[in-house]
């Protein structure tokens, strides 16, 4: 029998499988700890959970943390709230007072120890989606609307030349936020509280300011909920970028969008670039390059005190749902990819 097939019978017998997985980190078994870590990370659910964070904490298993910090974060966050058999004395999982989580009588392990799961995946997602380059990354963002039309929105960027999906969102409806995750896990089921959750786009009533926040929660929110989330590690979300678009109801003039960094306040403001009135057209117009194929008052370039010649983002309709969106540093990807979501957003006071 192989280390693999050994280790799946034994996934049969309850806690079994932890019971092998800390023998095999005490023996030095690195095959059976790796044969073992995967079949925990594929079939961890909220009966086993506890287990999981134990077993990570004991071993100092960073990748078991990870999983348990999610997976217990979704449960004690989620719409629902906290499940009612987590605070039942007849469930094998126990929510108890003071911040720990329990499996029966195995083990009780405070939930604060997952702090560092939660500052290494915060890091971690800082260099990946908020750390720019100053060569241009040039992609396409895809929408796909209700059959009607209608919400829910959902968009996809990816890269021109692979068309490798970087970034998906979720836009529930014309008021709700618009949530970011990594790769192709926006969903109905998603929430803001899984691990791939990247920042959100939170809209005003009147559709002329967009906030970026990043993954962090928000803490005032959920605490209100009650003492059960107090001893889970949350970082309050923090503001990353200011979209705002000049109040123009009657549609008399171009759009003007403006950027402005909170979370960096050492990088420029930035500003579309004005269009020119073109008479042969008999309307404004600004050089696109090839990139963008249909006129539309959603197309847009960023720029700096108004210089033409450097171009950090441009946006524009290339077909009834695509549009191309170039943009280079100090742009960071999942803040370009916040400031098309903006475009493409529902704004009561422009036209």
């Amino acid at each position: 029998m192989t280390v693999q097939s050994a280790v799946a019978a034994a996934k049969m017998v309850g806690t079994q499988l932890f019971t092998i997985l800390l023998w095999a980190v005490v023996l030095e078994l690195g095959e059976v700890v790796e044969a073992c870590r995967e079949l925990v990370l594929q079939d961890a659910d909220p009966s086993t959970v506890a287990l999981v964070l134990a077993v990570g904490h004991a071993t100092s298993d960073n990748a078991l943390l990870r999983h348990a910090y999610w997976r217990i974060r979704e449960e004690l966050c989620g719409a629902t709230g906290v499940p009612e058999e987590w605070l039942q004395g007849a469930n094998p999982v126990r929510l108890l007072k003071g911040g720990y989580l329990a499996h029966r009588t195995v083990c009780k392990t405070p939930l604060k120890v997952l702090s560092n799961a939660l500052e290494e995946d915060i890091a971690a997602k800082h260099r990946q989606w908020l750390t720019s380059t100053d060569c241009y990354t040039l992609c396409q963002v895809h929408r796909t609307r209700s059959e009607d039309g209608g919400y829910p929105h959902f968009y996809e960027l990816r890269l021109d030349h692979s068309d490798e999906i970087l970034m998906t969102a979720q836009r529930e409806d014309e008021q709700s936020p618009c949530r970011i995750y990594a790769h192709k896990a926006a969903g109905p089921e998603k929430s803001e509280h899984c691990q791939e959750y990247i920042g959100s786009v939170v809209p005003n009533f009147w559709g002329t300011l967009f906030t970026l926040y990043d993954s962090g929660a928000d803490v005032e929110e959920l605490m209100r909920r009650g003492e059960w989330l107090r001893g889970l590690p949350l970082r309050p979300r923090q503001t990353i970028v200011k979209i705002g678009y000049e109040t123009n109801v009657f549609g008399d003039s171009p759009r003007r969008v403006a950027v402005e960094y909170v979370h960096n306040s050492e990088r420029p403001k930035m500003e579309n670039l004005k269009p020119r009135w073109d008479k042969k057209l008999n309307s404004y117009a600004l050089p696109f390059f090839g990139r963008v194929k249909k006129a539309s008052a959603k197309n847009f370039q960023l720029v700096v005190n108004a210089d033409p010649n450097t171009i950090y983002l441009m946006f524009g309709k290339v077909s009834k749902d695509v549009f191309c969106l170039d943009f280079r540093g100090p742009i960071a990807p999942l803040e370009a990819f916040a400031v098309a979501t903006a475009a493409l957003a529902k704004k009561r006071a422009v036209s």
